[in-house]
């Protein structure tokens, strides 16, 4: 998985528009690159949910927020939708994105083996190098952390809350 100091992976996906996206785009500014299991499930939900409440506060810091998850261009249109989330999804149905990031893991799910995505989150300078890294995610207070490594300060009290998220699902 990649570090701090690393530097951004030049990579191209779509995003949930179907546009074609390089990570290349998103040089000039902080990146707050998030990656998650699975559109509309509990904990992806939350953390979603999170970052869409907070955007506004690290817009006005000078980042911006992307998230990135193998799920098909349709299904995110469907999440962010359904949920309003401001911010841009990109599709990484072919895990290019996911591989050089390192966030694919074998996941062990009552037994049964498959290959996922870690929850991870990469908070990437305006040059392009790993200034934050985040691999083992706990989804609850994520966004706040992400921001507090951003700014030095805290979210404010109307962003600071997990109130939409799902109920003893994190």
């Amino acid at each position: 998985m990649l570090d701090v100091g690393d530097t951004l992976p030049i990579v191209t996906v779509l995003d949930d528009r179907g546009r074609s996206r390089s990570t290349r785009e998103f040089l000039g500014k902080y990146l707050v690159l998030y990656f998650y299991p699975k559109d509309d499930t509990p904990g992806c939900t939350s953390e979603a949910h999170q970052f869409r409440d907070a955007g506004e506060e690290f817009t006005r810091a000078g980042a911006e927020i992307v998230g990135v998850s193998r799920d098909t261009v349709v299904s995110h249109q469907r999440f962010k939708e359904k949920f309003a989330l401001p911010f841009t999804l990109l599709a990484d149905v072919s895990s290019e994105l996911c591989d050089a990031f390192g966030v694919i893991v074998e996941k062990n799910m009552y037994g049964k083996k498959s290959m996922g995505i870690a929850r991870a989150t990469f908070l990437i300078d305006p040059k392009g190098k790993i200034a934050h890294a985040w691999p083992k995610v706990k989804v609850e207070g994520h966004a706040r952390e992400v921001f507090t490594a951003l700014t030095g300060k805290e979210l404010s009290a109307d962003s600071n809350s997990s109130a939409c998220a799902v109920p003893g699902k994190n």
